[in-house]
């Protein structure tokens, strides 16, 4: 059995609002599930972000025995500073070749390294 933390989603139409959960990777989305880690509410609040909330211990433990995150769940966590950042890489357009410029994971920007001012030769042109 091959353990998936994961998002179950709740709310209505247009209101969604996720639960983090441990589950059996073969079990439906909204299905049977063996723990509640946290919750996830992608609306902005009052003070305009988003919130969440976890269950560290229990997410360290899950990890620790080797259940594995889905992508949107490996986000949260790597927000929350559980996990390094994914690999990102950037892409020109579809199918197209891959660009291997380093990305920045918080702003998803391509980090441009600044390159050295090369000195000018003013002695060999007089």
């Amino acid at each position: 059995m091959v353990v998936r933390l994961r998002l179950a989603r709740l709310g209505c139409r247009n209101r969604p609002f996720y639960r983090v959960m441990a589950a059996d990777s073969r079990s439906p989305r909204d299905g049977k599930h063996i723990e509640v880690l946290g919750y996830y509410n992608p609306l902005p609040g009052q003070d305009g972000g988003k919130r969440m909330g976890l269950n560290f211990e229990r997410v360290k433990y899950w990890l620790s025995v080797g259940a594995q995150p889905s992508d949107p769940v490996q986000r949260l966590l790597f927000r929350a500073g559980l996990l390094p950042p994914p690999p990102m890489v950037a892409m020109g357009r579809k199918g197209g070749p891959r660009d291997t410029r380093p990305v920045d994971p918080l702003t998803g920007r391509v980090l441009i390294p600044e390159q050295p001012t090369k000195p000018s030769n003013e002695s060999a042109d007089a």
